[in-house]
């Protein structure tokens, strides 16, 4: 049962829609994330969630510093586009990192400041036009749908 804040904060269908890959939960990466991050508050009660997020970035061998405005530079969203896998390395990164972000939000109606900007983050990168171009393609419609509610996304996270 949700939060009645994460109700109020986040009242657009789409967030609520488990079936609809717009939803923070949406997709399997994403789905599996918030399950994870159910069952991680409720092993860490007094753990602080930035915890959490170190340990999702680890284990893409990634630093807490490393995840800094970089990550949503053209230049190196290009490269991981052209020298790795996207859907690992970036999207399934990203889906997991919006998921825990507002599983938090749906399961304690908030979401901690010192992880807003990582959650910021792994939303602008998928803004980004080449994320969206790579994954997409040639879907005009369904990008410009994609960008609409990623940007209510950064909405519910700054209310959040």
């Amino acid at each position: 049962m949700p939060y009645k804040r994460a109700v109020k904060v986040a009242d657009y269908k789409f967030f609520w829609d488990a079936t609809d890959e717009l939803s923070p939960v949406g997709c399997d990466a994403a789905y599996i994330a918030f399950c994870e991050i159910a069952n991680w508050l409720v092993e860490n009660p007094k753990t602080s969630i930035i915890e959490c997020f170190i340990w999702i970035l680890e284990s893409w061998d990634l630093e807490l510093e490393d995840f800094n405005d970089d990550i949503i530079d053209s230049e190196n969203i290009l490269k991981i586009i052209q020298d790795m896998d996207f859907y690992e390395e970036l999207m399934s990164l990203d889906y997991t990192i919006i998921a825990t972000g507002f599983g938090q939000l749906i399961l304690q109606g908030k979401i901690d400041d010192d992880v807003k900007n990582i959650i910021q983050l792994s939303i602008l990168r998928q803004m980004n036009s080449h994320v969206l171009d790579t994954f997409l393609g040639s879907n005009e419609q369904f990008k410009y749908e994609r960008y609409l509610y990623l940007q209510k996304l950064l909405e519910i996270l700054e209310d959040a």
